[in-house]
């Protein structure tokens, strides 16, 4: 098949560039289009010069009399969704969609009563999605380029390229090709914007997230297709770069004494100065805690869009260290990614606020620990996606309303560091890798992609019979 995939930016291989490679693997022509050029490293060029695997031009999107309208239309439907009562607590998240709105829609936003009449503007704004017509350069563009299947990721992105993404969608359905909107991570269905044409399939990783795309994006649950988290296949079968002996010293650690590595936000979740208070504050109750807590080393390991806020800050008077102190690239350099798994794997627990980075430390069997924080309250309590985590980690995942009882928490676990196995593995068999933990999600979602493809037959066939009147 020839599979068009069309992703904001390279950097979004992260994300799928496993499954690109196996389907030209397969034997497919896979076509990658990007949005914006930008997040380019030598990873990505590795991906895009395998055999069966091509870049092409972005999907155009031409100036028409139209694109003015619908790029009011389409934000402000996005922001209108987080009026919902189901995201009352999330000032955090409206205010990041507010960027993209027009100041009409915002004045309207705030009159009173907004949030009542919200669900009804919503289905207004997807009533006059669906008069609007692809336009006509994308259309050209799938003509000429004759796909036999697409697929967008994210389609639900904040801004500009979601106007575009949801386009493609348009003029796919319009030309017979099935198309599907995979959902790149475990927050995108809750804190960005609405899946407003559904497409042939919508790929997630669960049952929550099939949930969330009924539910928040009403798409028939028969188009959602469970592939599993394709992204931390990696982190399944991984073995360290180093040694305990030769890995902890060169951090500035006591190799001698364990240590817990906690893991940072990106800027969205948690402001550096803020993340950097609440680290100091962390630490300063771990010291005052009786063994073995008290005497604990401490890892950060900042959130790449945080680290270099983070180069100047020394620990090394608590016991402390800071590593990478600079910003590593996206999708990592093979060095980076032996210092961010080498950091997990040595570690005696993980601490986090809000980060996806919790589940890739249960992948690594660590126990994991988060503190609700009032520093952090909306985007912890105010954002969808984390509420979720919680219930569905079943335990695996320890929370705690304060520091003196997360330190608690941290001493049974450093001392009964495999007390959680047993619920660590069924979250990671229920949220990363729901049709089995031996089974890579890149090949399932590539049985999906295949599967999508199938879809254009019968479709064509009956769009032929529809104009022959047969």
């Amino acid at each position: 098949m020839r599979i068009l995939v069309q992703l904001p930016y390279p950097g979004y291989l992260r994300m799928y560039g496993s499954t690109v490679v196996e389907l030209a693997r397969r034997g497919h022509e896979v076509l990658l289009s990007y949005d914006l050029e930008k997040h380019r490293v030598d990873e990505v060029d590795e991906i895009e010069s395998c055999d069966g695997v091509a870049v092409i031009e972005s999907v155009p999107w031409s100036a028409s009399g139209r694109r003015r309208h619908v790029e009011w239309l389409r934000p402000t439907a996005d922001y209108l969704r987080f009026l919902d009562k189901r995201f009352v607590n999330a000032p955090y998240l409206r205010a990041r969609m507010a960027k993209f709105v027009p100041a009409r829609t915002l004045r309207l936003a705030t009159q009173p009563g907004a949030r009542m009449v919200a669900p009804a503007a919503i289905r207004v704004v997807l009533a006059a999605e669906r008069l609007i017509p692809p336009e006509d350069s994308t259309l050209q563009f799938l003509r000429r380029l004759a796909p036999d299947a697409i697929v967008v990721s994210p389609a639900v992105a904040r801004g500009p390229s979601s106007v575009r993404q949801t386009d493609t969608i348009k003029a796919a359905q319009s030309l017979g090709v099935p198309v599907a909107a995979a959902i790149g991570s475990w927050d995108h269905l809750t804190t960005k914007g609405l899946i407003k044409v559904v497409p042939d399939r919508v790929l997630v990783w669960n049952e929550i997230q099939r949930r969330e795309a009924v539910e928040l994006h009403h798409v028939p649950a028969d188009r959602v297709v469970l592939t599993g988290a394709q992204l931390f296949d990696q982190w399944f079968d991984r073995e360290p770069s180093a040694g305990r002996e030769a890995f902890v010293p060169e951090l500035g650690l006591d190799p001698a004494r364990p240590y817990v590595l906690y893991v940072g936000s990106s800027p969205n979740i948690a402001e550096a100065a803020a993340e950097i208070d609440f680290v100091r504050r962390w630490i300063a109750e771990l010291r005052r805690s009786p063994e073995p807590v008290g005497s604990v080393g401490v890892l950060v390991r900042p959130h790449p869009g945080n680290a270099e806020l983070w180069a100047d800050v020394d620990l090394s008077d608590v016991g402390g260290a800071v590593a990478p102190r600079r910003r590593p690239a996206i999708p990592m350099s093979p060095a980076d990614e032996n210092l961010y798994f080498d950091s997990i794997h040595h570690s005696a627990a993980v601490v986090g606020i809000n980060t996806s980075a919790i589940i890739e430390c249960l992948i690594q069997r660590r126990p994991v620990l988060t503190v609700r924080d009032p520093a952090f309250a909306q985007t912890q309590e105010g954002t969808l996606h984390f509420q979720y985590l919680l219930p569905a980690a079943g335990g695996a995942l320890q929370a705690a309303d304060s520091l003196a009882e997360h330190t608690g928490q941290l001493a049974d676990a450093l001392d009964n560091p495999e007390r959680r196995r047993r619920e660590i593995d069924s979250f990671l068999a229920t949220f990363v890798r729901p049709h089995g933990l031996a089974r890579p999600g890149a090949a399932i979602l590539a049985d999906a992609i295949e599967e999508l493809g199938g879809l254009r037959q019968p479709r064509a066939a009956a769009a032929t019979a529809a104009a022959t009147g047969s």
